[in-house]
């Protein structure tokens, strides 16, 4: 079947709508700038204004949820949250941001952040973490600068809660501190630029002055204060409504008792890992490691192994079964292409037979008639399409649920490797909500 007549075919009855109202919901850049959300760059959540289409629900169940906007938005506004996530980054920023602080949590939290930089100085460096790239990802004096800090943070004798939030300004000037920034599918060294066709490497002379300017003392220590008073501000002007503190886990949603929280849930509203091939633990190397979340290569790949199947590093797919509805997208593929010989067929099967592992294990939690808002993105390798939103929705059909709307929210680009091949099915390339109902 050609690829056309496959996307017609997958799609024919399944209720699209456009839906460009959304195009800024399912993405995190609007949330960048607002209080609390700020505290911790997260480009893989989706905006909080996603939630205001969905007003009605009093239990709402975030199972990837990241560094928190359901739950922090949830919280702000009396409704009960529930949250897990297989990143332990995640979920420690997740119970910090969503913890209710009084007004000499904060002054503390003011007091103990200047304290940091006054006396840092005279501090050992926390311990290394045996991690051979380190030297790689920062230079020697913003590390040295970086786990002084952290030996400041660890040594304090305040309460857990403002300890939490010490270190929590502190991973998030991790990135900005380091010798790498947070791109695509894994990290960038500021010290290549992009050119037609190749990447050239700036010396040191040139690329360090450029971006941590006459003093990277200062330039660490100025991350330190912009953060910390950024915190600050947002503490003294929200708070958690009463009795509204979320439930937060470190695991994985593939496992029932992970997600139940013994309460019927009528809203279960998230965005997976996409089909991309993107590993997540990999761009979150750099605060997993320093932040001690993970300790030893065995962690980290435990980590990769038990994730969502969305890429070549979790954990092999064991299954002879072959979907049909995926089928026709995978034997559209150029078998010739780099990522067939590496494995990507076998993935995507691993990840809509962990897509059906999840709806089955929702249906379980949801309330009669609850809900389930899923954003999704599609993908496209090796000259073919995935569409991963009508894909989810045809899971949840044969799962026993109602599919209300996949409302497409905005397009996607593709890849310049499969634009050329892909530009007259541009369209199929996009970003979606897709909403199913427990009958």
């Amino acid at each position: 079947m050609s690829l056309i007549r496959a996307l017609k075919k997958a799609q024919q009855g399944l209720p699209l709508i456009e839906a460009p109202e959304l195009s800024t919901a399912v993405h995190w850049t609007p949330s960048e700038n607002l209080p609390i959300h700020r505290w911790f760059r997260y480009r893989e959540g989706f905006s909080p204004y996603l939630l205001e289409h969905f007003p009605d629900s009093k239990y709402r169940l975030d199972p990837f949820c990241g560094c928190g906007t359901t739950l922090l938005e949830s919280s702000m506004r009396n409704i009960r949250s529930y949250g897990i996530d297989l990143n332990p980054l995640a979920t420690f920023i997740t119970r910090t941001k969503t913890k209710r602080y009084a007004k000499k949590d904060r002054d503390l939290f003011v007091k103990l952040s200047g304290d940091a930089i006054s006396s840092y100085r005279s501090l050992r460096p926390a311990p290394r973490p045996h991690y051979d790239l380190l030297d790689k990802l920062f230079l020697r004096e913003s590390l040295n600068i970086l786990l002084k800090i952290k030996s400041f943070i660890d040594s304090t004798e305040s309460s857990n809660k403002v300890r939490d939030l010490l270190l929590l300004s502190w991973l998030s000037i991790l990135e900005d501190a380091a010798n790498v920034f947070k791109e695509g599918n894994g990290l960038k060294y500021r010290n290549k630029r992009r050119k037609p066709g190749k990447y050239i490497t700036l010396t040191d002379e040139e690329w360090i002055p450029r971006y941590f300017g006459k003093s990277i003392r200062l330039f660490v220590e100025n991350l330190w204060k912009q953060k910390s008073a950024q915190i600050a501000e947002d503490m003294a002007k929200f708070r958690i409504s009463p009795g509204c503190t979320p439930q937060v886990r470190t695991g994985s949603c593939l496992d029932l008792d992970n997600i139940d929280f013994d309460r019927p849930i009528d809203l279960a509203i998230f965005s997976p890992p996409y089909a991309n091939r993107f590993d997540y633990f990999e761009a979150f190397k750099v605060e997993l490691w320093l932040g001690g979340f993970v300790t030893n290569s065995k962690e980290m790949a435990a980590l990769r192994n038990n994730s969502m199947r969305n890429n070549l590093s979790a954990r092999k797919y064991l299954s002879e079964f072959t979907w049909p509805h995926l089928s026709p997208f995978l034997d559209n593929m150029d078998d010739s292409a780099s990522s067939v010989r590496m494995g990507i067929k076998t993935a995507l099967q691993g990840y809509f037979h962990d897509t059906r592992t999840l709806l089955a294990n929702l249906k379980q939690v949801l309330a009669k008639r609850g809900k389930i808002v899923i954003v999704v993105g599609n993908s496209a390798y090796a000259k073919s399409i995935i569409p991963t939103d009508v894909l989810v929705a045809r899971v949840g059909q044969e799962e026993g649920y109602n599919v209300k709307a996949i409302k497409v929210a905005r397009n996607l680009h593709v890849s310049s490797q499969q634009r050329q091949e892909l530009s007259h099915l541009s369209s199929y390339m996009r970003e979606s909500v897709v909403i199913l109902e427990k009958n």
